[in-house]
């Protein structure tokens, strides 16, 4: 099968460039930093997986994931990048071919690589049932009137408009809303709002 590689890192394009040569069933094509210069590379060598590092400059890596995803229904797409539920779980919603850490062993992401080329539409990722159950551990720690003060931090306003649209003293708000930020372990709305993002609580 043909393989392009998408990292920033020297180092690491050089690593896969030593890893494939050591499995015959992958032939490595071509290596791109760019998404411009990825978008050129698959026009020209159809390969069948790319691997998409997530710090790839400009656009970043998820979204011209799922930009190749939505264009390119047939081909394996594998991202890599930190070992963060966020980001595993976002891949995931992209219907991208698999996710794997950094970190991962070679053998796990030549396997990523050979399921992605077979199933592309078919999404893997090592710890994606932990990642599921903390998930959906964190969803059910919030009552329901934190997720209702969750909702409105994301619509927006201050504490004071926010307890007059919910019919609350100000003080009873900003209760709840300490509540909320410790259980997602942040200090402020724009933190508690990226990590409910990443959870899928908004």
């Amino acid at each position: 099968m043909k393989l392009i590689t998408v990292d920033p890192v020297t180092l690491v394009r050089l690593g896969y460039s030593a890893a494939c040569a050591t499995y015959t069933d992958i032939d490595l094509v071509g290596q791109a930093v760019t998404g411009e210069e990825t978008r050129d590379l698959i026009g020209d060598l159809e390969p069948h997986v790319v691997t998409i590092d997530a710090a790839v400059p400009g656009e970043g890596g998820l979204q011209l994931a799922a930009e190749l995803r939505a264009a390119r229904p047939q081909l394996g797409v594998v991202l890599t990048g930190p070992a963060e539920d966020g980001l595993l779980l976002q891949a995931l919603q992209a219907g991208l071919s698999a996710y794997l850490p950094r970190s991962a062993p070679v053998e796990l992401l030549m396997s990523a690589v050979r399921h992605a080329a077979v199933a592309p539409a078919s999404f893997t990722a090592p710890n994606l049932a932990e990642a599921m159950a903390r998930r959906r551990t964190r969803s059910t720690a919030l009552s329901p009137r934190e997720e209702q003060i969750l909702q409105q931090l994301n619509t927006g306003g201050s504490l004071a408009a926010i307890a007059v649209r919910m019919r609350l003293t100000e003080s009873t708000v900003r209760t709840y809303v300490a509540r909320l930020y410790d259980k997602l372990g942040v200090h402020n709305r724009t933190q508690a709002l990226q990590a409910a993002a990443r959870l899928y609580l908004i």
